[in-house]
């Protein structure tokens, strides 16, 4: 698109659109659902207050608000920092190395199989293979992980 779309032009028709939208599926929800009455048609719905949370910001909180805050502020001057960040991508991996390499995110173990990539194995009676792959014959197995 010439010339690039800007944050000014981009939240000038984004913010409209976005309000309007919520409005109208917020009416949606209403005419659908009539939250105004109990499921069962008996009385008027009773709905309760939300108290405030009293705690304070944890360390582990306030990283994840800078590191979030810090990546919107890189993307927002992108295109004047683009000849030192490269693409919008090389700004998006700061999140994921900041909260991997902190620990506020793990790998996350998933009881359900994975196709996994293994050398020469494959327990089945028909073998799958990818020849030639760095000089070597893969084959493709059904691990479960554990």
């Amino acid at each position: 698109m010439q010339p690039p779309l800007d944050w000014g032009r981009w939240f000038l028709v984004a913010i409209p659109v976005s309000a309007v939208s919520i409005v109208l599926i917020w009416l949606l929800l209403l005419v659908s659902y009539r939250p105004s009455r109990l499921p069962t048609g008996d009385g008027s719905l009773e709905i309760k207050s939300i108290r405030p949370t009293r705690e304070r910001f944890t360390m582990k909180q306030w990283w994840v608000t800078f590191v979030c805050v810090a990546t919107i502020s890189l993307w927002v001057v992108e295109h004047a920092i683009e000849e030192w960040t490269g693409d919008m991508g090389v700004i998006a991996i700061i999140p994921i190395v900041a909260f991997f390499g902190s620990g506020v995110l793990k790998k996350v173990k998933r009881h359900f199989p994975l196709l996994l990539l293994r050398a020469d194995i494959f327990p089945f009676p028909r073998r799958m293979t990818l020849s030639n792959f760095c000089g070597r014959s893969f084959s493709l197995q059904w691990v479960a992980s554990h």
